[in-house]
């Protein structure tokens, strides 16, 4: 597991909104700690900051950036949406859409769990609604529980690819387009999609012109019988192998 020291959790519970300004202004006059963790500027300046502006969650981030790494927080909250996913706590579904619009920002290595299966949960044509918010609960129920096993295998891997380092996020984004930076360490196996699978090649330039999902029927539902869910885990484990 990754693991944020004291500063780092702290500052990190407050870009989650998980804390507020003034709580993080009481914590930092209250850890009396901090004036030999931190250099006598940093200390100084966190002291005398003014918690009451509308800038002071972006002026902590700036006296602290040195002793920041946001590729260890994009890390963090990538595992929390894949935990969500494998221990099913109940925000499962809105975890599955958040992976698709990752996946739309640049996490490509998402095209599995992301666009195959988080797409789906996102836009839930069959239901009649434009997004999985709309849903009754009864239906994203039903919608969540038809995608499990397959989605908690695929994010089973992401987290421990992520956790080993053969998936490292940046927390950096390219220019112009915003689009999330990672480094891909995987070996070719590994990089292999699990869900698509190709349906028209250019003869020509074998280049691959389309690609359908491998866990859909014919009416774009996620096949629900146990022996093609079999089927499927059983070509997950051999690709691990």
């Amino acid at each position: 597991m990754i693991e944020l020291n004291k500063i780092e959790s702290k500052y990190f519970n407050l870009v989650e909104g998980e804390i507020s300004v003034k709580e993080f202004e009481h914590w930092v006059y209250n850890s009396k700690w901090l004036e030999n963790e931190l250099s006598e500027i940093e200390y100084i300046d966190l002291i005398s900051l003014n918690y009451n502006t509308p800038s002071a969650k972006y002026e902590i981030g700036k006296i602290l950036n040195e002793r920041l790494d946001e590729g260890k927080f994009e890390t963090v909250r990538m595992v929390n949406l894949l935990d969500s996913i494998i221990e099913r706590d109940g925000n499962e579904g809105i975890a599955l859409t958040k992976m698709y619009d990752l996946y739309c920002n640049g996490y490509y290595f998402l095209e599995d769990l992301g666009l195959g299966i988080g797409l789906f949960v996102h836009v839930p044509i069959k239901y009649g609604v434009e997004y999985f918010h709309e849903l009754k609960e009864s239906q994203k129920n039903e919608l969540v529980n038809s995608v499990y096993p397959e989605v908690k295998e695929l994010a089973g891997e992401l987290k421990n690819w992520l956790l080993v380092g053969d998936l490292k996020l940046t927390g950096k984004q390219k220019p112009r387009l915003n689009r999330w930076q990672f480094i891909d360490s995987r070996v070719e196996k590994d990089k292999e999609s699990r869900v698509w699978g190709v349906s028209d090649i250019d003869k020509k330039t074998d280049k691959i012109r389309s690609k359908k999902n491998l866990l859909l029927d014919k009416n774009g539902d996620f096949k629900s019988d146990e022996k093609m869910k079999e089927s499927w885990l059983k070509r997950i484990f051999k690709k691990r192998n």
